[in-house]
């Protein structure tokens, strides 16, 4: 049904000021005292022939006097038509609540999340006391397409159904996009018949939210509000928050991969998200729940971050778990803390192929001499060159070829396909090596994975030159810098070599120089795009053509090396956010279809999936796949992936579920900003309001534009009339 409200009731009291006219006019004829006089006779007799007109337009006067202070009353009270009953006349009222995971943090002794879960009954309050009648609809921006609430009818018991609903909801853990989450609500709020829609954005009102990382405005809300119907409106409804917030950002792997027994190396990333500097912290690092490390985390300028080093020995294979708390959390605790699931490897596992094998030392002697060592976690394995085009190299972490005549263009192809996936390459050069063909099949000008191409050989065995590191901030350089530029100068002795050739704008690092920093280069190398890297050697492995293999040098060089170019190891994968997709492929004839996942927390849940039959692909055999979302998990942390295996042996593997970094940046969103980088034809469609209030300025159906108008006319009128009636 239809109703009548004001914004501003307050000011009805002076309704009584309607009556001010009437006062003066009976006032008036009471100031009047008769005396008679012979003229007025005749005046008296041609005012009772006109009583009557003379009475009509005094009392129109009057009314049209005191309509006007009634107006007048009712304009600064700006009266509201509210409520509808008219067919088509209702508008529907969609609230957008944010339940990313920025609407954990604390304001007080609540989450910003039960603020606007109070807000929300109180909006719903108002719409019902207002808007009986009208349409209801309410969005979560996790969940778009699922509406908690659609087209309910308001009325009086809306509220505490309302209330009670939205009791059972949770802040979530994801960072979903405002824009994509609007223009879904407005895609489905076009289908509904109502004259009008009015959206009401409850949220945090961060910037990320409105605008790009550049300082524009975001291309999926100029979208959204373009959407909207002309005569729509969105108001903004923000619940406050602080906006200074420490991170941990990133847990991660320092080194190329985790080996059981070696030393490893990690390191905890903090960053400050606030607009002022932070004070100095401290940060745990824990492994395992056991081993714990606390670092001092130094104070930070706005938007600065830092990596604290933390090294750990795992001293057994499988899976473990890194987690990084910091110790003085602030008002948003979700990304206090993070957790690193990494894989450590029982071994790492590289070929060594033989151009020139012999009874007693061959080519890759001193190679496999130096990776045996107990410390290195390495396991090096030597094959002949007829041998590498049928082994499979994907175990290998690192292949070397060691004075490898010319590869044909199959294992040429391999080596490639080896290296685009991540594998580390090394090149030893040799009496053996036809550069010519080397070029053609691995530099091919720049496109194939050798670094740089081989050219003549070189040198005088009866003056054998010195070397000298050029390059010593290089990765192979790492924490060794000044012992390998130590015996690169004063050790090694280089008889012979074979010239690496030097293109203009080769993309090739040159580590260390023959003879002096402007001789041929003697060791290159260069990390290819998708992780893998590969190295170059003008000299030979073995001490043909100097004295490395001899030296100290050699064991530390080649695990340098070694450590430049392995496999990195997989982490993404088990690694991922919240919102991610967890997918696995498991073996049929290894595994179940059943897997457990469970959290390892105190109240960790737990729940089980059930892999289904996945068709074969690229020729390979069909197995089973499983997907899941951790959109549905309620934990963030480390997880246990229990597999179920026909033989009884436990599989169990780990994953870590983290909160979205994006979601850590809780600066606001300046209305300023919106007005200066959004259309203005969009931005009379948006109100922002501030404080506490459930509504913009104006509203709907106000009737201050009529109620002026008809203000006007009156006192036009009544001027006119009282002109005419005065003449007459």
């Amino acid at each position: 049904m239809l109703a009548i409200a004001f914004l501003n009731p307050m000011l009805l009291v002076a309704l009584p000021l309607c009556a001010i006219p009437i006062v003066i006019h009976l006032l008036n004829r009471r100031r009047f005292r008769q005396v008679p006089w012979a003229a007025m006779e005749y005046l008296l007799a041609a005012m009772r022939r006109n009583r009557k007109r003379l009475r009509m337009e005094q009392w129109l006067v009057l009314l049209l006097r005191t309509l006007a202070v009634l107006l007048l009353v009712l304009l600064v009270g700006r009266p509201q038509l509210t409520g509808s009953g008219l067919l088509g006349g209702r508008t529907h009222h969609v609230v957008v609540l944010d339940d990313s995971a920025s609407m954990a943090q604390r304001s007080g002794s609540a989450t910003l999340f039960a603020k606007a879960q109070e807000r929300l009954r109180g909006l719903v309050d108002d719409l019902a006391s207002r808007r009986d009648g009208d349409l209801l609809s309410i969005v979560r921006t996790s969940r778009p397409h699922r509406p908690d609430l659609w087209q309910q009818r308001i009325g009086p018991d809306l509220g505490r159904r309302t209330a009670a609903m939205a009791k059972e909801w949770s802040v979530g853990h994801g960072a979903p996009d405002l824009g994509l989450a609007l223009q879904a609500t407005v895609q489905r709020a076009a289908e509904t018949r109502a004259a009008r829609t009015e959206y009401h954005l409850l949220g945090d009102r961060r910037a990320r939210d409105w605008l790009t990382e550049d300082d524009k405005a975001k291309p999926s809300v100029l979208a959204a509000l373009a959407a909207m119907a002309a005569d729509d409106r969105l108001t903004v409804l923000p619940v406050g928050g602080h906006h200074a917030n420490l991170a941990v950002v990133e847990v991660r792997l320092v080194d190329r991969l985790a080996v059981a027994g070696v030393p490893t190396r990690l390191a905890v990333v903090v960053q400050n998200f606030g607009l002022d500097p932070t004070t100095p912290c401290t940060v745990a690092t824990e492994v395992d729940g056991q081993s714990r490390v606390v670092q001092t985390v130094p104070a930070l300028l706005p938007g600065e971050r830092t990596a604290l080093p933390v090294e750990h020995t795992f001293h057994r294979p499988g899976f473990h778990r890194i987690e990084a708390q910091l110790e003085a959390t602030d008002a948003y605790p979700v990304d206090d803390r993070r957790v690193l699931a990494l894989e450590v490897r029982d071994r790492s596992r590289v070929l060594l192929v033989d151009g020139q094998p012999d009874e007693e030392q061959g080519e890759t002697f001193f190679l496999q001499a130096a990776m045996e060592l107990a410390a290195t976690g390495i396991e090096p394995q030597v094959v002949t060159e007829t041998a590498l085009a049928t082994i499979d190299l994907g175990p290998f972490d690192f292949v070397w070829l060691c004075n490898v005549a010319a590869p044909s263009p199959a294992v040429a192809q391999k080596l490639e396909q080896y290296v685009a996936a991540g594998g580390g390459l090394g090149i030893a050069a040799g009496n053996q090596v036809d550069a010519p063909r080397y070029a053609e099949l691995l530099w091919r000008d720049g496109d194939g994975p050798q670094p740089l191409p081989f050219g003549e050989v070189a040198g005088d065995p009866d003056r054998p030159e010195t070397a000298v590191l050029v390059a010593p901030e290089h990765p192979i350089c790492e924490r060794v810098a000044e012992v390998l530029d130590l015996l690169f100068a004063r050790v090694l002795l280089v008889k012979r070599w074979l010239t690496i050739e030097e293109p203009a704008g080769h993309g090739a690092a040159v580590v260390a120089r023959i003879g002096g920093s402007d001789g041929p280069p003697l060791l290159v190398a260069r990390a290819s795009g998708s992780g893998g890297a590969v190295v170059q050697l003008a000299v030979t492995a073995d001490r043909a053509w100097s004295n490395l293999p001899s030296t100290d040098l050699f064991v530390v060089l080649a695990n340098q090396l070694h450590g430049f170019g392995a496999r990195r190891g997989e982490v993404a994968g088990n690694n991922l956010l919240a919102e991610d997709t967890l997918s696995l492929h498991l073996d049929p004839g290894i595994h179940r279809a059943d897997v457990t996942v469970r959290a390892l927390a105190e109240d960790g849940e737990q729940r089980t999936y059930t892999a289904v039959e996945s068709a074969p692909t690229d020729g390979a055999a069909p197995g089973l796949a499983l997907s899941i979302g951790l959109g549905e998990l309620h934990h963030l942390g480390a997880h246990e992936l229990e597999l179920l295996r026909h033989d009884g042996v436990p599989d169990v593997r780990l994953f870590a579920r983290n909160p979205p970094i994006a979601e850590s940046n809780l600066l606001p969103f300046a209305t300023t900003a919106f007005a200066r980088l959004y259309p203005p034809e969009l931005g009379a469609r948006v109100a922002f309001v501030e404080g506490d209030g459930l509504a913009g300025e104006g509203g709907e159906g106000e009737l201050w534009r009529l109620v002026a108008a008809v203000l006007l006319a009156g006192l036009l009128v009544e001027s006119l009339l009282a002109w005419r009636f005065g003449r007459r």
